[in-house]
């Protein structure tokens, strides 16, 4: 009886001070920075922030993590372009994307030999993408530093259709908050990013979002070939397969 008391107690007031709590808040860190591309200098300012997700009654149900780069434009000049970038899996954050080379910071590997453990060496990025447009890399919830919140179940994030909703609420707050509706508006996504970027692409139209284009790389919009039985995958890599063997002498193939 005294161990029920102590329980009934416990949520008592564990409920009075998730009460008592304040709602989450929306905060980005700034900085500013300069990469060279093209061997021009490229001052740039790095955000690293949250976004609120809310469902129809206002509540807050997720925290969307994201890092945004930007670089700052004339008086007067037309609005950068900005591209969303996310990796796939499902459930893999964008730092991939991220530390590539598409931001204006790398991480060096040893590609293709593989690559040894911590530390790494992280540098500046010549390849970036970042003079020709603002990148907004987001972390899907439940990778990194983005989650639900309350007592709102992380599953319920993780449908097609839901995935691509908790997204679309989130690049349409970042254009609110960011005052970036007059933008060019780019999608880029890798692997399921792709699957994502389609199905986005589709709810952004519905909620009077224009996108100017969408990047697919490692393309994945068919996934009949992954079943059981069918042999289209292994005849697609058959080429590749045979030229590498020929590239690095393995196979009896000449040239002739």
């Amino acid at each position: 009886m005294r161990v029920f008391l102590i329980a009934t107690f416990a949520l008592v007031f564990a409920g009075q001070a998730l009460a008592d709590t304040p709602p989450p808040a929306e905060n980005a860190v700034t900085t500013t920075h300069s990469v060279t591309v093209n061997g021009r200098a490229l001052p740039y300012k790095a955000a690293a922030g949250n976004l609120i997700l809310r469902d129809a009654d206002g509540a807050p149900t997720a925290s969307v993590f994201y890092v945004a780069y930007t670089v700052d434009q004339p008086k007067g000049a037309a609005p950068r372009p900005v591209t969303f970038l996310f990796n796939g899996g499902p459930g893999s954050a964008s730092l991939w994307l991220h530390m590539s080379g598409l931001g204006p910071v790398t991480v060096h590997t040893n590609t293709p030999n593989p690559t040894g453990p911590a530390p790494y060496d992280v540098a500046p990025s010549g390849q970036t993408l970042l003079d020709k447009t603002d990148l907004v890399f987001i972390d899907a919830i439940g990778t990194g530093f983005s989650h639900a919140l309350g007592e709102t179940r992380p599953g319920s994030f993780w449908g097609v259709d839901q995935d691509a909703a908790a997204f679309t609420q989130t690049i349409t707050r970042y254009l609110t908050v960011n005052k970036r509706w007059g933008s060019p508006k780019f999608l880029f996504g890798e692997s399921y990013g792709t699957t994502r970027a389609a199905a986005l692409a589709y709810q952004l139209q519905n909620k009077g979002v224009q996108i100017n284009g969408v990047v697919l790389l490692s393309s994945i919009l068919d996934f009949s070939p992954l079943l059981a039985g069918q042999d289209q995958a292994s005849i697609n890599a058959l080429p590749t397969y045979a030229m590498v063997a020929a590239y690095h002498g393995r196979s009896t193939y000449t040239g002739d």
